[in-house]
Formats: structure tokens, C-alpha cells, sequence
């Protein structure tokens, strides 16, 4: 019999990016033993990435929001007097919710030093693999979070200035206020516009790369160890720059801003990047684990541009461009030469 309250908790905590190893593949043998749960899990996974408003910390309120998403969707689900609908999904929505308080007890630390400037709530959002989510500012400003990134950002702003905190990527469209300028804080840097629409990708081990989509940008680098004060570069529509800290060096380049914020369409484009660096916003989009068997195709370039396509069909397109071989199991894509 399905122990249904570790399901819940299980499939709360993957959603919610705190899933360890272990927690992911026993929720995938729970999968595979009951095809009811994988729709259950479907049903769960699509109401969290719809979650898409997070405008008060209030627990309750919040509960009740997903609870009134879930009773007022017609969504066919198969029902029986042992597992109603209302119950897994309200218990889900509870620990969701509680996911989320997760994450901020382990960012306690860089809240902190918010707290010395501004005793305002501080609200957080976590996606975990395979879950996008939109989040809509006090000041209007709209903010698209990707899969696998995190976003800290105070309920309401102070005075003087808007302050939010990422990590992994998001696409910002800031509400211009020349009186409060945007700060977006990295662990690489900082950006700060006045109100504009760019793209920010600053995953945790990769290059920091801003690019701008309409108005102004100034990205200003932490440069590290060398005590060198940090330069501003300014990025305009059309215009990437790319930070790498180990090395402190900084390119700015032409790039296409519809392409860069394409994640937020549902589309995955690859310009001349190698299967490694793919295999990353594959493992991200999809929540599948990534590896290769042997190194040589991880250096293979490829270029590609899907629209809502599904893994496998990526997959087969890749491999007909380059040799190599996949296998796609329920939890892992496998590359092969």
C-alpha cells in the first residue's frame, strides 16, 4: 500500500528543490509502482508552477489561494472513497508551503544584513528542476524565475530603493520609478536599472551573463582577490556581457535578447554550444539527471531552436546533427558515443 503522506512530503520537497539524492529516487520508485500517483504528481507539479503570485508571507492566505486554484480547475482526476482529491492536494499545498519556509531558514544568514536597512518582510521563492515560476512585485515590476534558481524580495520596498537577491536565472521587466533605482544582488555582482526589461543568468559554478532586452543596464562585477575597484558596464537592447570570476575577465558581445529570454516561451535555443553545456538546460528543464559515458561527446557543438518540444524529440534531433547516442530512462538521460 502507497504510504500517501510520504508521497506528499516527497513530491513537495522535489518541486521545492530540497529533495536530496535519495528523497528523488524514491519518489521515482514510487512512481513506477502506481501509474495513479504519476498523475497525481503531474496534477502536483502543474499547480505548483502556476503558483504564480507570492505577494504575502501569510501561510494561511497562501493555503488558501492554492486550495481555491485546485477546487475551482476542472481537471479530470479519478477519484476513490480512499484517496480523495481534496485531501492529497490540500496536504500537498501545506507542504509546498512549508518547502518554501525551508529555503528561508537556510538563507537566514544573507537576510541578515537586510534587516539592519530595512525591517520589512522578506518573501522567498525557490524553483527546483523542471519548474518555472512568475512573480509579480509591489511596484508592479514582473519577474519570470527559471528552473533550478531562487529569488529573495521584500514584501514591500523601502523608500529609497528596490532590492531583490538571485540566484540561477530570471527575466526581469523592472516598472520605471527614477526615484527608487533596482538593485538585483549576486553573489558575482550586482545590476541595477531604473526600469527596463533584461535576462540574467547567474547559476551557481557558470559565468554571470546579462543581457538587455529594452532601456539600461549597469552591471557592476565582484571581482575577487585581487581588491581592485569594481568597474560598471553599461549593456544596452541587443547587448550581452559576460562576467567570469575565477578569471575576472568580462566580455561584452551582440547577442539576441528574444533568444536569451526564449526560456520564457517554452523555447530552448542552442547556438553553437557544446552537448556538456546543453545536457545542463536539459538536466534543468526537464529534471532528469545528465551523464556521459565517455568525454568525447560532451565537446560536440550544436545548434538547435525547440518550441515546447519534449526530450525525446530534442534528443533525436541532436543526434542526427552529431554521433552519438541516448538513453532516456524515467529519472536519467544517458550520452553515449
Amino acid at each position: 500500500m502507497i504510504n500517501e503522506e510520504l508521497f506528499t512530503t516527497l513530491s513537495a520537497r522535489k518541486l521545492s528543490g530540497e529533495a536530496t539524492e535519495a528523497e528523488q529516487q524514491e519518489l521515482e520508485a514510487m512512481l513506477q509502482l502506481d501509474p495513479a500517483l504519476q498523475e497525481r504528481y503531474a496534477i502536483l507539479q502543474q499547480y505548483f508552477t502556476e503558483t504564480s503570485y507570492h505577494a504575502s508571507a501569510d501561510t494561511e492566505q497562501a493555503l488558501k489561494r492554492t486550495m481555491a486554484r485546485i477546487h475551482l480547475t476542472d481537471i479530470p482526476v479519478k477519484r476513490t472513497r480512499f484517496s480523495p482529491v481534496w485531501r492529497w492536494a490540500s496536504a500537498a499545498a501545506v507542504l509546498l508551503l512549508i518547502a518554501g519556509f525551508a529555503f528561508t531558514f537556510h538563507h537566514t544568514e544573507s537576510v541578515k544584513q537586510l534587516a539592519v536597512i530595512d525591517t520589512t518582510e522578506w518573501l522567498h521563492r525557490q524553483n527546483g528542476k523542471a519548474t518555472k515560476a512568475t512573480i509579480e512585485l509591489a511596484d508592479g515590476s514582473k519577474i519570470w524565475l527559471n528552473a533550478d534558481s531562487k529569488l529573495s524580495y521584500p514584501e514591500v520596498f523601502s523608500k529609497g530603493i528596490r532590492e531583490v537577491y538571485l540566484e540561477g536565472e530570471a527575466f526581469f521587466d523592472v516598472a520605471s520609478n527614477p526615484d527608487k533605482p533596482f538593485i538585483i544582488h549576486l553573489t558575482k555582482g550586482n545590476v541595477q536599472v531604473l526600469g527596463t526589461s533584461f535576462n540574467i543568468r547567474a547559476y551557481e559554478n557558470e559565468p554571470v551573463q546579462t543581457s538587455v532586452r529594452t532601456g539600461k543596464v549597469a552591471f557592476i562585477p565582484a571581482y575577487e582577490g585581487t581588491g581592485k575597484k569594481p568597474d560598471t558596464i553599461y549593456i544596452t537592447p541587443d547587448e550581452k556581457v559576460t562576467y567570469e570570476q575565477t578569471a575576472n575577465s568580462i566580455k561584452k558581445e551582440v547577442t539576441s535578447s528574444e533568444d536569451d529570454k526564449a526560456w520564457t516561451e517554452g523555447r530552448l535555443v542552442f547556438r553553437d554550444m557544446t552537448l556538456e553545456d546543453i545536457s545542463y538546460e536539459l538536466e534543468r528543464t526537464f529534471g532528469k539527471k545528465v551523464s556521459f559515458t565517455e568525454d568525447a561527446p560532451r565537446h560536440f557543438r550544436l545548434t538547435g531552436n525547440f518550441q515546447n518540444n519534449n526530450l525525446q524529440d530534442i534528443m533525436y534531433y541532436l543526434a542526427r546533427s552529431k554521433s552519438f547516442h541516448y538513453d532516456i530512462t524515467d529519472s536519467t538521460l544517458i550520452i553515449s558515443q
